[in-house]
């Protein structure tokens, strides 16, 4: 396949995208809203919110690592960088979670979680390697769940 071919393809999978990220943003703005208690005891909002904003995190390093992998000059450095969002996704879980019984621990899990969210698409929106459409989605839809975490960390801290 010629790489013009590709750019066409990749660019006409951008109002997909587009739509499964606004749907992606349920997870980051129904929890604390609904309080959705479901899962109770076992998992209460906070650790949904927790859960799944870690599971973006590993998303987002692997749309990364596959970037540097599948691109003309793969970097190493690009796929040790990738791999740091999962890892911190899942230290940040490992707090909130199972350090439920302590909401600032939630409250700071969540804090964490939007920070780690901003760094990973200050890393996107700055990257070059990436397709401007994807660059230019990640912005609102970083800010819209960092937003939905920071109002998670709000309202579990009380």
């Amino acid at each position: 396949m010629s790489r013009a071919r590709a750019l066409d393809e990749t660019r006409s999978q951008a109002p997909l995208m587009t739509w499964l990220g606004i749907f992606g943003l349920i997870p980051f703005l129904a929890p604390p809203v609904l309080r959705i208690d479901w899962f109770e005891p076992l998992l209460g909002w906070s650790g949904l919110q927790i859960v799944y904003a870690a599971a973006i995190l590993s998303f987002l390093g692997g749309v990364r690592a596959a970037q540097a992998v599948f691109s003309d000059d793969c970097r190493a450095e690009t796929l040790i960088l990738a791999m740091a969002p999962p890892l911190v996704g899942w230290a940040l879980a490992v707090v909130g979670v199972m350090g439920r019984s302590e909401p600032h621990l939630a409250t700071n899990a969540l804090l964490g979680m939007a920070a780690a969210l901003v760094a990973q698409g200050v890393w996107d929106v700055t990257s070059k390697a990436l397709p401007e459409w994807y660059r230019q989605l990640r912005l609102p839809l970083t800010a819209t769940a960092c937003i939905g975490l920071v109002i998670g960390a709000a309202v579990a801290g009380g």
